[in-house]
C-alpha cells in the first residue's frame, strides 16, 4: 500500500516538532481536540443524510468535511496509536464506500470524496482487514477513477469537433452550457479548462491513482498520466505571478489541492512532473498574505469570500524555503485542515526574515494593495483592482476597491452571489446585482455594464516615503481610448486614503462613484460620516467643488439589474455611498476626487492632476502635497 505524503518520516518529524516547539504543540493539541469532537458526532454519511435529504446534493460544490474529517482522525491514529481514531476512520470510509455513486454529475464533489478516501484509506491503511481494503479500493475504482476515464477520454473529441478548446490565464475560451451530445460542460470539460475545477479534480484523480496503483496499474497509469497533462491547463492560472483570477478563496482552496497533489507524487513516485515548477505557484504565498487585510477578511473580489483556509501557506513557506509566509498576521483565520497544519509546518532554515512589503502590485491581474502596517490591527487598508475582466467566477469590476481602518472594513465587496439563479455562470451572470458593474465600488457610466471581455491596466504604482499609490487605465473596460478613463487610489502616511477619477472632456451623459459600505452614514452636502462598531470615518468631495454625496439602496429589486431579483441576495444592511454626477453640465478639469480621514489625521483641500502624483510624491515636504 502506497504512503501518500503521510510517511513514518513525517509522523517522526511531527513528534520531534511537537516536544520542542510549543506553538506547534498547540497545534497538536487542536488536532486532538479535533478528532475528539469528530468521536462525538455524526458520520459525514450521517450529516449528508441528514442535512441534505438526498445524498447526492453533499457532492456539489466544495464540501470539505469529508476531507478534514478523514485526515484528522487518521492523522490522530498515527500520533497516538488511540484505536478509537483508527475505527472511527474505517466506519467512515466505509460508509461512503458503500454508497451505490459519487456521483459523476457533480464531478467536483466526487473528486473531493476520492480525495478523502484515498488519504483516509492510506494513513490507516495497516488497521484494515481485507475485506475493508477490497471495499475501499472497488468503490475508488468504480466511483472514482473509472468515471474520471470517460472524461480524459472525451478530450480528443471535444478538440476534434471544436466544441471547447483550453483555457488560458488571461483570456480563457468560453466553455458553453451544454454540448452538442446533450451533457452539462462543467462536470465534463475540466480537463480542457483554466479554472478551480481543474486542479480539485485532477488532484483527487491523481491521489486515488496512487493509492489503487498496486490493484489496477494500468488505469492508475493512464489516469495519472493523464491527469498530470490536464492539471497543466489549472496551474496556468497561477502564471504570471501568483495571483489568482477568481479571487482569493478560489485561488487558496487550488494551491492547498495543489500542494497535496505535489506531496501525493513526490511521496509515492519521488517526482511531481515538476509541478512544483509551475510560473507563478511559489509567489501565491505573496499575493494571498497581501491580499488579507488587518481585519483578517479578504479582498474578496469576484465570487471569492472574505476568508478561506489559508493552510496553502502553510506549505509554500516550507516547500519554497519562504518563511515570511508563515510570519504572524493579526487576526488571522486559522486552517480550517489541521492536519494538512502539522504535516507541513516546519521550521524555516533562515533564522533572519526580511520584512513585508507595505505595498503589492500584481502585474498579471492589474491588482494592488496598500496598508499603513502590518502588526496594528487598526492599520488602513486598500485593495485596489484593475485587470482583465474574463475569467471564471469574475465580476465586471475594473476600478473596485475595499477600504480598512480602525479594524473596520469601510467599503466592502459584495462578495459571493447565489449560483443556483439561472445563468449565473454564462450568458446571464451579468444581469444580477452583485456582479454587474453597478454592484462594484467603481464608476458607472449610465448604470450600464463594463465590457466583459476587455481589460484595464495599471499604468503607474510608486512607492515613496508616506505615499503609495496606483493609477489604473480603465478607458478599455468602457470601451474608451487609453487615457480617457483613469483612476488613482493613494495611501498616505497617517492613513488618509484618496480616491481619483480623471475623465476626459468627450464623454457625455450621467456618471456614478459609488461605494458600498455596512456603516451608518450621516451625510452633509460633500461630507459624509460613517459610524460602525463604534469606530468612525470621514468621507469628503475634493472636487468637483459642487458635488454631494447620496445614499441608495444596495437592494436589486430597487435597480436595473433586478432580474429575478427575489432570489438575488437583498445585500441587507448594505448601503450605496454615491456621487451623481452629468458629464453634460460639467466642464474641465473633469475629476472626482474622494478622501477618507480618521480623527486626529490632516485635512487635504486640493487635489493634485494623477500625471503629477510622482513628481508630487517625491517633493521634500511630503505634508504639502495634497
Amino acid at each position: 500500500m502506497p504512503e501518500v505524503i503521510l510517511t513514518e518520516e513525517v509522523v517522526q518529524r511531527i513528534e520531534a516538532q511537537r516536544s520542542e516547539d510549543p506553538v506547534f504543540a498547540l497545534k497538536y493539541k487542536a488536532l486532538i481536540a479535533r478528532a475528539n469532537a469528530h468521536l462525538q458526532s455524526p458520520t459525514v454519511v450521517e450529516l449528508l443524510q441528514k442535512e441534505d435529504g438526498e445524498i447526492h446534493q453533499a457532492f456539489q460544490g466544495f464540501g470539505e468535511r469529508p476531507v478534514e474529517r478523514l485526515t484528522t482522525l487518521a492523522l490522530a491514529w498515527r500520533l497516538t496509536g488511540d484505536n478509537r481514531y483508527a475505527e472511527r476512520t474505517r466506519t467512515e470510509l466505509l460508509q461512503l464506500s458503500d454508497l451505490e455513486t459519487w456521483h459523476p454529475e457533480n464531478f467536483l464533489g466526487l473528486s473531493r470524496v476520492s480525495l478523502a478516501v484515498s488519504l483516509g484509506y492510506s494513513w490507516i491503511s495497516e488497521a484494515l482487514d481485507p475485506q475493508d481494503h477490497q471495499a475501499i479500493r472497488s468503490a475508488l475504482v468504480e466511483n472514482g477513477l473509472k468515471e474520471a476515464d470517460k472524461i480524459y477520454g472525451l478530450d480528443t473529441l471535444y478538440f476534434e469537433n471544436g466544441w471547447v478548446a483550453p483555457q488560458r490565464w488571461v483570456y480563457p475560451t468560453p466553455v458553453p452550457k451544454t454540448l452538442p451530445d446533450g451533457t452539462a460542460s462543467a462536470d465534463i470539460t475540466w480537463p480542457v479548462a483554466s479554472f478551480n475545477w481543474n486542479v480539485v479534480c485532477n488532484a483527487g484523480m491523481i491521489v486515488a491513482a496512487l493509492v489503487s496503483s498496486n490493484v489496477e496499474p494500468e488505469l492508475a497509469n493512464r489516469i495519472i498520466e493523464r491527469a498530470q497533462e490536464s492539471i497543466r491547463n489549472g496551474f496556468a492560472m497561477f502564471a504570471p505571478d501568483g495571483a489568482w483570477s477568481e479571487g482569493p478563496m478560489y485561488g487558496a482552496l487550488s494551491a492547498r489541492d495543489a500542494a497535496v497533489l505535489i506531496d501525493s507524487l513526490s511521496s509515492v513516485l519521488g517526482h511531481d512532473f515538476d509541478l512544483s515548477k509551475s510560473v507563478g505557484l511559489e509567489r501565491f504565498g505573496e499575493y494571498l498574505i497581501h491580499v488579507t487585510g488587518p481585519t483578517g477578511m479578504l479582498f474578496n473580489y469576484g465570487d471569492s469570500d472574505t476568508r478561506t483556509d489559508p493552510v496553502a501557506l502553510t506549505w509554500l513557506a516550507s516547500y519554497y524555503n519562504q518563511p515570511s509566509y508563515n510570519l504572524p498576521t493579526v487576526n488571522a483565520t486559522p486552517s480550517s485542515h489541521p492536519a494538512f497544519e502539522l504535516i507541513w509546518q516546519q521550521s524555516p532554515e533562515h533564522e533572519l526574515i526580511p520584512p513585508r512589503k507595505e505595498a503589492y502590485w500584481s502585474g498579471g491581474l492589474g491588482l494592488v494593495t496598500m496598508r499603513s502596517a502590518w502588526d496594528d490591527p487598526d492599520a488602513t487598508f486598500v485593495g485596489f483592482k484593475a485587470g482583465p475582466l474574463r475569467s471564471h467566477h469574475n465580476n465586471l469590476d475594473a476600478g473596485t476597491f475595499v477600504l480598512e481602518a480602525n479594524g473596520v472594513r469601510w467599503a466592502v465587496d459584495l462578495g459571493i452571489g447565489n449560483y443556483q439563479l439561472p445563468g449565473y455562470f454564462i450568458d446571464k451572470r451579468f444581469d444580477y446585482y452583485r456582479t454587474a458593474t453597478i454592484g462594484q465600488n467603481t464608476l458607472t457610466f449610465n448604470e450600464a455594464n463594463q465590457i466583459a471581455t476587455r481589460r484595464a491596466q495599471i499604468k503607474e504604482f510608486g512607492q515613496f516615503s508616506g505615499f503609495n499609490f496606483a493609477i489604473a487605465d480603465l478607458s478599455d473596460v468602457y470601451g474608451q481610448t487609453k487615457g480617457t478613463i483613469m483612476r488613482g487610489i493613494a495611501l498616505v502616511d497617517d492613513g488618509t486614503v484618496l480616491i481619483q477619477d480623471e475623465i476626459s472632456s468627450h464623454l457625455e451623459g450621467p456618471v456614478a462613484w459609488t461605494m458600498h459600505t455596512e456603516a451608518e452614514v450621516s451625510i452633509v452636502g460633500s461630507n459624509a460620516t460613517l459610524i460602525q462598531d463604534g469606530k468612525e470615518l470621514r468621507a469628503r468631495i475634493l472636487s468637483p467643488p459642487e458635488a454631494e454625496f447620496v445614499l441608495r439602496s444596495a437592494n436589486p429589486c430597487e435597480t436595473p439589474y433586478d432580474s429575478e431579483c427575489q432570489l438575488q441576495n437583498p445585500n441587507s444592511g448594505i448601503k450605496r455611498l454615491m456621487v451623481d454626477l452629468n458629464l453634460d453640465a460639467w466642464t474641465s478639469p473633469r475629476s472626482i476626487a474622494v478622501v477618507f480621514e480618521s480623527e486626529g489625521q490632516a485635512t487635504y483641500k486640493t487635489a493634485v492632476p494623477l500625471s503629477q502624483w510622482s513628481l508630487t510624491a517625491s517633493l521634500p515636504n511630503n505634508s504639502e502635497r495634497q
